[in-house]
């Protein structure tokens, strides 16, 4: 059975269950979203294979979510259902009509190249490896991942490890990168990633970063910038990654 794991956008019910009924496919749905906003907001917790978008028009704020998605390091596959395939024909890796049948959909997703899904299967595991690293060294240091800091400061990160130019012009580049991925302003975020820091110094720990080097980097007394740690931890990634 051929397997793939899909977040829902906008699917009506009906259709839905249809999809999750394929056989011999089978479309593991990991959540289902009411828009795309809430697509996006699902997106920082879920890494899927694909993305399905139910759109009956040409609409901007979906074409603004299909850039997004394509930004992601896990590049899931973009697939939009609409009443005329032609309006999104030149964004999506693949559409389709209202009128076509579930299976007809479900075996068109899945009859892309087969390195294409490889490529996806590979990057969604090397996206969660560097998610549970950062994870690791962020909560060490003292920074709670229920602020909106956190979410930042790992995007920074991430970000920065895919183009380390970033960290050269943070306040022009790398900001506003993380701005568009969660949607917000980029001085809110160099706030919430100031803020975060604050937070990890006043508790003592930011120190411990100094463990996954091994030699003493920052000492009690030191607060980091937000270009440094981003750039510190970076840096480290980039190194275990080489």
């Amino acid at each position: 059975m051929l397997k793939l794991s899909c977040l829902s956008i906008g699917i009506p019910e009906e259709l839905l269950l249809k999809l999750k009924s394929c056989r011999p496919y089978e479309f593991t749905f990991s959540a289902s979203a009411n828009d795309v906003q809430e697509g996006e907001l699902l997106l920082e917790k879920l890494i899927v294979q694909s993305v399905l978008i139910y759109s009956e028009n040409q609409d901007e704020k979906v074409l603004r979510f299909i850039d997004f998605l394509k930004a992601l390091p896990s590049r899931p596959i973009v697939a939009i259902i609409t009443l005329d395939k032609r309006n999104y024909e030149e964004y999506a890796h693949i559409t389709f009509t209202t009128k076509e049948p579930a299976p007809d959909i479900a075996s068109k997703i899945l009859r892309l190249p087969i390195e294409r899904r490889e490529t996806i299967e590979i990057a969604t595991s090397k996206e969660k490896l560097l998610d549970e690293r950062l994870a690791n060294i962020f909560i060490s240091a003292g920074i709670p991942p229920h602020i909106k800091g956190y979410q930042f400061l790992r995007e920074a990160v991430k970000q920065a490890v895919t183009d380390p130019s970033m960290i050269n012009n943070i306040t022009k580049m790398l900001y506003p990168a993380v701005a568009k991925r969660f949607n917000t302003s980029p001085s809110k975020v160099e706030r919430a990633i100031r803020h975060a820091i604050e937070v990890a110094w006043s508790r003592g720990k930011i120190e411990n970063i100094n463990n996954i080097y091994g030699i003493k980097i920052f000492s009690r007394g030191d607060k980091p910038t937000n270009g440094e740690l981003i750039a510190l931890v970076s840096d480290k990634i980039l190194i275990e990654c080489s």
